[in-house]
């Protein structure tokens, strides 16, 4: 069974290792240092939505959404998420997506972009463009992965 709810401290440990997790495998976070779990928590303090999903009372994964800028741009918001891997290919990523969206949505922000969408991300991609997303902009060799190659990355976006 799928729940969602905002942000608790028993999850900053997971939430933690999760995202170092996406970090080290270097194919859809542009951060290379891994957080401790003070620095964890302090980071998710500048968001204005953090919401963790939950399969069987297990965090499966967890997203934060922010103003993808400031002032003038402030109502289009930017999304990050993070899946266990355990919990991944299991289609439970597109019901993160969709609670974001409804969240963010309710929360006033008229858009969502994302600004570095890996190019090689190809079941971000796919969940992105189901759920409204369109790419409205590629920017060539723009991530570098972990061999020091290089990857397009888009950008993408859908009004809310």
């Amino acid at each position: 069974m799928f729940t969602f709810e905002n942000y608790q401290p028993k999850y900053l440990a997971k939430m933690t290792a999760i995202w170092n997790n996406v970090l080290t495998d270097g194919i859809a976070f542009p951060g290379e240092e891994l957080f401790t779990e003070n620095e964890f928590e302090k980071y998710l303090t500048e968001h204005s939505i953090v919401r963790c999903m939950t399969i069987d009372d297990v965090l499966a994964g967890f997203y934060v959404v922010h103003p993808n800028n400031i002032g003038r741009c402030s109502h289009t918001a930017n999304a990050s998420y993070c899946m266990d891997k355990a919990f991944r290919g299991k289609r439970a990523f597109p019901r993160l997506v969709q609670d974001s969206l409804k969240q963010t949505k309710e929360a006033g922000f008229m858009g969502m972009q994302f600004n570095a969408v890996v190019s090689l991300n190809k079941p971000a991609i796919h969940t992105y463009q189901e759920n409204g997303f369109e790419i409205v902009g590629t920017i060539p060799a723009g991530f570098r992965l972990k061999d020091d190659s290089y990857s397009d990355m888009y950008i993408m976006h859908r009004n809310l």
